[in-house]
């Protein structure tokens, strides 16, 4: 009797412990503490893209935004602007091999 109650008491240990090493894990995973992602937000009032491109996708860094856009003529550009201000800072041609 007494060594069923020890194997029942461990492995209830077991569990519990397992039950928090997997939600730690989530935790992390989802990036719930992750201080990095927030950042300053985007003040520019507006943005001046080609006529006709097409918005890809965006991202931010350090108070800049990123913008890939499909062009006119189906050229992919990389496009980095000035959070504040709003202007272009550079445009980077992206070619696909």
């Amino acid at each position: 009797m007494r060594r069923l109650r020890f194997l029942v008491t461990t492995l209830t240990v077991v569990l519990i412990l397992g039950m928090v090493i997997v939600v730690a894990a989530m935790v992390v995973r989802l990036g719930l503490f992750d201080r990095a992602s927030e950042s300053e937000p985007i003040t520019a009032e507006s943005l001046v893209l080609p006529a006709g491109a097409e918005v890809l996708s965006l991202g931010h860094a350090e108070g800049q935004l990123l913008i890939l856009t499909r062009d006119a003529d189906g050229a992919e550009t990389l496009r980095v602007f000035d959070a504040d201000s709003g202007a272009q800072i550079s445009a980077t041609p992206i070619s696909r091999e």
